[in-house]
């Protein structure tokens, strides 16, 4: 009798432990988190950028008459003026393009 109460006190035991083993365990608490995400731009040309031109001023000797100076510096004036509007078309050719006009619809 005493086997047989030692059978069963280890057989409830067991299959106390196999029941209380398969309980699924409580879910976990969400927790809000700030996430950083890129938002993609839209890209209109894909225009690469304008080679840098040559400067006179860059060819000037630091023992360079002041006339040859002056030349060189409106020389590369005029050079990066030009540089400038063409950056300028570069810039608006690549511009978003414009919604068209709403008309009077109305008609």
């Amino acid at each position: 009798m005493v086997r047989r109460r030692g059978f069963r006190l280890f057989a409830s035991a067991w299959i106390a432990a196999a029941i209380g083993g398969c309980a699924r365990a409580a879910a976990p608490i969400a927790v809000p988190m700030k996430v950083s995400v890129p938002i993609a731009v839209p890209v209109y040309c894909a225009a690469t950028a304008p080679p840098r031109p040559a400067l006179q001023i860059a060819s000037l000797a630091p023992d360079s008459a002041p006339a040859d100076t002056i030349r060189a510096y409106a020389a590369t004036v005029v050079i990066l003026k030009a540089a400038v509007v063409e950056r300028d078309e570069l810039l608006r050719a690549c511009a978003a393009p414009q919604p068209p006009a709403q008309g009077n619809a109305s008609r």
